[in-house]
């Protein structure tokens, strides 16, 4: 438990820290600008979409990481990319279950799961504000 909370900390850093880097280059981007045109509002939709979902992978990378180094989980994977697979789709909470932990590691998965819900739901609160925002712009200029 105590592993799966450290790494459940150090990914809360980085989707704060991402969070902050990208409200900050948005804001800054179209603080002049008094019209936003449709070709801005989808340059900042998709890209903020992709960067939230670079975000998620590397979340998904640091978990697999993990596994891949702690010594009871690591002999559960053939390779990282069994790793890397393992946690994207236990991170997405898609669990297929092709792969599973040992039972003394299982618990570890499960966080991972919490993790992931927490972290997609967070970022899906930024695009639902960023689309807020938009569509106050689009009201005032009107």
């Amino acid at each position: 438990m105590f592993i799966g909370f450290l790494i459940i900390a150090f990914n809360l850093v980085i989707q704060g820290l991402g969070n902050v880097f990208w409200f900050r280059r948005i804001t800054l981007s179209a603080k002049n600008e008094s019209i936003i045109s449709n070709y801005k509002i989808l340059k900042v939709l998709l890209f903020s979409i992709l960067f939230f979902t670079v975000i998620h992978v590397i979340h998904s990378l640091v978990w697999a990481f993990c596994y891949y180094l702690i010594p009871q989980t690591a002999g559960e994977f053939s390779s990282f990319s069994e790793a890397a697979y393992f946690s994207m789709v236990t991170f997405t909470t898609l669990g297929y279950g092709d792969i599973s932990l040992s039972s003394d590691w299982r618990l570890l998965s499960g966080l991972e799961a919490i993790n992931g819900i927490m972290l997609i739901g967070w970022s899906t609160a930024m695009m639902f504000s960023l689309i807020q925002n938009i569509y106050k712009r689009i009201n005032i200029t009107k």
